[in-house]
C-alpha cells in the first residue's frame, strides 16, 4: 500500500501543477502530501517575537545535529511555514535540524519589517536551538526568492542583526536560491511593500563588505519571475569584495518554481538541488 502511495501521491502533485495556476496551492498540496506519506517530527508556531506572524517551526533530530534555518518567498505578500514542509522534509532526510520560519507580509508588514523579522527569528536561534538538537556552532541559512532576498540583506547590513547583539558569524554558510537581489520594484504591490525611498536601501549588494559568510548562489537561467541578472549581478559583487562565493546556474529547463521544488528528492531527476546545497554546507564545516 505505501509502495501505491509513493507512485500516486507525486503524480498527483505533478498534475495539479499543471492545472491549477497558483503556486500556494500547489506546494501546499505537494507539502501535504508529503505529510501523509512520512511525517517529521515538529515544534510547531514556536515564537520568536511578539506578533502573530513571528512564528517558526522546528523539525528537530533525534541526536546534535547541524541547524539549517529556511525562509521561504512568497513575493512579500503571501506563503506561510506548511506550504513549505517539502523543504523541511528535503533537509530533515539529509541530517539537519531544521527551522522554517514565518514573517510579516505586505500589506500588514512593509520594509524593513520583513527582514527585522528574519534577524529576529536568527537571535531565537542562537540562543534557544541547542533545546531542539541542534548545534550553535553550525548554523547553515537558506532562503528562496523574498526569503532569499530577506535573509541576505540580514547578513550584508549588519543593523539588523546588531540590534540583538550579533554578527553575520553566527551563520556558518548561506545558501541563496532565486533570490531577487538587485531588483528595482516596477509593480504596485512591490513599490508599496517597499517604498521608493528605500530602492537602494534594499538591494543586498549595496551592502556587502566582506563579512558575509560563505555563499551559494543558487540560480536558473529559465527563471523568467526572478532574471538570473540578480544572481550574476551579486556573484561579481561578491567576488570583488572578497566574500568565499561559489555560484549554480541550472539551465533553461528550470524556473523560479522548479528549483525549489528540486530540492525534494522526489522531484530530482538528474539534478538535486538539496543534495548541491548540503555538499556546499559539508564543505564549510
Amino acid at each position: 500500500m505505501k509502495r501505491l502511495v509513493w507512485f500516486l501521491v507525486p503524480l498527483f502533485v505533478l498534475i495539479s501543477a499543471l492545472v491549477i495556476d497558483s503556486r500556494s496551492t500547489g506546494l501546499f498540496i505537494l507539502s501535504t502530501a508529503l505529510k501523509v506519506v512520512d511525517a517529521r517530527p515538529v515544534e510547531k508556531n514556536i515564537a520568536y517575537g511578539e506578533s502573530a506572524w513571528q512564528k517558526l517551526d522546528v523539525y528537530p533530530q533525534p541526536q546534535i545535529a547541524d541547524v539549517i534555518v529556511f525562509v521561504h518567498g512568497g513575493g512579500w505578500h503571501s506563503g506561510n511555514n506548511d506550504q513549505y514542509y517539502f523543504v523541511a522534509d528535503a533537509f530533515y532526510q539529509l541530517g539537519y535540524t531544521v527551522v522554517v520560519l514565518d514573517y510579516h507580509k505586505y500589506p500588514n508588514g512593509r520594509f524593513p519589517q520583513f527582514v527585522q523579522d528574519v534577524a529576529a527569528a536568527l537571535a531565537w536561534v542562537n540562543a534557544n536551538i541547542t533545546s531542539y538538537n541542534g548545534d550553535t556552532n553550525r548554523v547553515f541559512l537558506s532562503g528562496h526568492s523574498a526569503g532569499a532576498h530577506s535573509a541576505a540583506l540580514v547578513v550584508s547590513d549588519q543593523r539588523y542583526l546588531k540590534a540583538h547583539g550579533l554578527a553575520p558569524s553566527i551563520i556558518r554558510a548561506f545558501a541563496r536560491i532565486a533570490g531577487p537581489y538587485q531588483f528595482t520594484p516596477k509593480w504596485p504591490q512591490y513599490i508599496g511593500a517597499f517604498g521608493k525611498e528605500n530602492f537602494e536601501r534594499m538591494k543586498a549588494g549595496n551592502h556587502i563588505d566582506g563579512d558575509e559568510p560563505s555563499t551559494l548562489l543558487l540560480h536558473a537561467s529559465g527563471d523568467s519571475a526572478v532574471g538570473p541578472f540578480n544572481y550574476q549581478k551579486l556573484h561579481s559583487i561578491m567576488k570583488r569584495a572578497g566574500v568565499p562565493v561559489e555560484g549554480l546556474l541550472y539551465g533553461d529547463d528550470f524556473n523560479h518554481i522548479s528549483i525549489a521544488i528540486k530540492l525534494h528528492p522526489w522531484f530530482t531527476g538528474e539534478v538535486n538541488v538539496g543534495r548541491d546545497v548540503d555538499a556546499f554546507f559539508r564543505r564549510q564545516r
